[in-house]
Order: structure tokens, then C-alpha cells, then sequence
């Protein structure tokens, strides 16, 4: 089984080296293709390949619909599917993906619908870059003194606007942080999960901004949403972002390219989750096909939308190419 693993450029991250030592107790060999952050170009796969395994952090939108597109002349799956991927990476389309299940969440395009809705909220707004992550991009506006900061990160968002959400006290008890993985009868189950605490004084819980982690279970209504997120994401692994306010279990933030040693074994005591994940991109090339919703690499009409113009026709195509044997799996 031959994989073919799109990846950040070099230096490669210490999650995707991990995952590679991963899968390749299930793959027979695997070619490695670094990526730019904001390539729009899908680059010329190795022959006979079996399958895709995106790990490039790339978000745009005519990079994964390319790559949706190359899976589907091939043959091939494309883990996790480009247009899964673009949904779940694009923070302003939160509220019509997962309606009622996250915080009062608005678009805003300048410093003065920011200040308004600050007015009309009354409390601070959590301002957040549509991809950001690792918790760049996000920041807490509290009035005017942070006008600055506000401009800078309207001034780095693509068109459409950055996302404005009221700061939910709550969250700062911390949040958890749950990796699912696509099932083989379609469905889901929990990989691995922890807790991520904000340092004394702060209300940022990534681990990279100084958080904590904790290892305390799920409760039941953690697992639940947890579930139905993944089931509507349409990607065949996640990590899923849940804080708890007023009583309420919420959904923080969905991610498409999570993964690493700090979720699979340091998320799960037994520390098996990351040999899950190899397994289940070796039965997803086997399958010859996506889990996920990439089968039809056209666009639908709600993608179209939010694609920003972005219509079937200017689907990028992949060159033909010839037929080659495949290697026994």
C-alpha cells in the first residue's frame, strides 16, 4: 500500500512526523510532498498512489477541492476529503454548519461593527480569525484599548469578515479537546480526549499559549455533541472543541487537521489511539473510497455559498493519467 502525504514545509511538524511513524506500520511505503500554507495549485502526485493523506494546514478552497477532484479520477480517498476539510478549518461558517450548538457567533468587517456589538452585548467579545490556530488569530476585546489589536487581525482576514463571539465565562474553567474517528460502518467513536486549562490569570487554554493539561472523563453530554459534530463535519478523523457555560456544553472550534502525539497517546491512557488512526487510514485506502462526504467532488450549493464564488466550473481538473498496476495491498 503506497500513501501519499501532503505536509507543511520543511521543517515538518513533530504531529505529522509522529503519524508518520504511525502509518507506516500499515503502509508499504509513503511519499511525502511538502505544501505552502496558501498553495491554490493541487502539485503532481507519485504514481500509483493508494490514497491521500492531507496534512499540509492548507485552507484553500481551490487546493481541496483539487485534491477532491484528483481522488476522484483515481480512485483514491482523500483523508480527510477537501471540501470537509474546508468547512470544518472556516471559523464564519460555524452557526450554519452546527446551528445552536455554539456561542451567539457574528460576522463583522470593521473596528465600528465590532464596537457596536460590544455595546449591544454589554461584556467582552472573544474576536477570532476565520483559520487561525493554535489560538493565533484570537484575541479579547474589552472597549477602545483594544482597537489595535482588533484592526491588526481585520487587516490579515480574507474577504468576508473575522469572527465576533460574546466571551463565555465559563470557558475559563478550561475546555476539552475530543479526537473521533470514522467508524467502519459510518459512524464514529471517541479516540481520545484531555482537558486543556488556561494558565493563572489567563483564558486562553491551548497548550501552546501556556495551558494545562488535565485528564479528567467526559461527562455524557461532552460525548454526545462530541458525536454529533463529527457525524455532521463529514471528515473521517476530528478533533472537536467543547467548553461548558451557564450549564450548557458548547462547541468552541472543529479541527480538521488535528492529530499528534499530544492527542492520540497523551489524550488516551493506554496510548493505542494513534495506531487506531494508521488503521484506519490503511482500511480507508483499501476501501479504494472516501468515508467522508468527497465522493462527489462537485460542490453543493451551500459550498458554493460560502466558497465566495467560488462555482463547479472553476473546479480545478486533474490531468489524465495512465492506468497503472497496483501493488497486492
Amino acid at each position: 500500500m503506497k500513501l501519499w502525504l501532503l505536509t507543511n514545509p520543511p521543517p515538518v511538524s513533530e504531529d505529522t512526523a509522529y503519524l508518520i511513524g504511525r502509518v507506516l506500520s500499515y503502509c508499504r511505503r509513503i511519499e511525502v510532498t511538502a505544501v505552502g500554507e496558501r498553495d491554490e495549485s493541487t502539485p503532481e502526485p507519485p504514481q500509483c498512489i493508494d490514497g491521500i493523506l492531507n496534512r499540509s494546514f492548507n485552507v484553500s478552497a481551490h487546493f481541496l477541492l483539487g485534491l477532491d477532484a484528483l481522488g476522484a479520477q483515481l480512485g483514491i480517498p482523500v483523508i480527510n476529503p477537501g471540501r470537509a476539510t474546508f468547512l470544518a478549518c472556516d471559523k464564519r461558517l460555524y452557526p450554519q454548519m452546527y446551528p445552536g450548538l455554539v456561542p451567539d457567533t457574528r460576522i463583522v468587517s470593521n473596528l465600528a461593527e465590532i464596537a457596536a456589538l460590544w455595546r449591544e452585548c454589554g461584556r467582552p467579545l472573544v474576536l477570532k480569525g476565520p483559520f487561525g490556530k493554535r489560538g493565533e488569530e484570537v484575541i479579547l476585546y474589552r472597549g477602545e484599548e483594544d482597537a489595535k489589536p482588533a484592526a491588526a487581525l481585520l487587516a490579515k482576514a480574507p474577504e468576508g469578515g473575522i469572527v465576533a463571539q460574546e466571551f463565555c465565562e465559563g470557558f475559563r474553567e478550561g475546555d476539552a479537546r475530543v479526537i473521533l474517528h470514522r467508524r467502519r460502518d459510518g459512524g464514529f467513536e471517541i479516540a481520545a480526549w484531555f482537558r486543556r486549562m488556561p494558565p493563572p490569570g489567563g483564558w486562553k487554554s491551548n497548550v501552546s499559549a501556556g495551558g494545562r493539561i488535565r485528564r479528567d472523563e467526559l461527562a455524557e453530554d461532552e460525548k454526545e455533541l462530541a458525536l454529533e459534530v463529527a457525524a455532521r463535519a463529514g471528515l473521517d478523523y476530528i478533533g472537536v472543541d467543547l467548553g461548558r457555560h451557564e450549564g450548557r456544553c458548547l462547541l468552541i472550534e472543529t479541527n480538521a487537521y488535528t492529530g499528534g502525539q499530544i492527542d492520540f497517546d497523551i489524550g488516551r491512557r493506554d496510548a493505542s489511539s494513534g495506531d487506531d488512526f494508521a488503521r484506519l487510514v490503511a482500511w480507508l485506502c483499501r476501501e479504494g473510497r472516501s468515508a467522508g462526504v468527497s465522493a462527489d467532488c462537485q460542490p453543493d450549493s451551500r459550498f458554493e455559498a460560502v466558497c465566495h464564488g467560488i462555482s463547479r466550473w472553476q473546479v480545478p481538473r486533474a490531468a489524465p493519467r495512465a492506468p497503472c498496476d497496483r501493488a497486492p495491498h
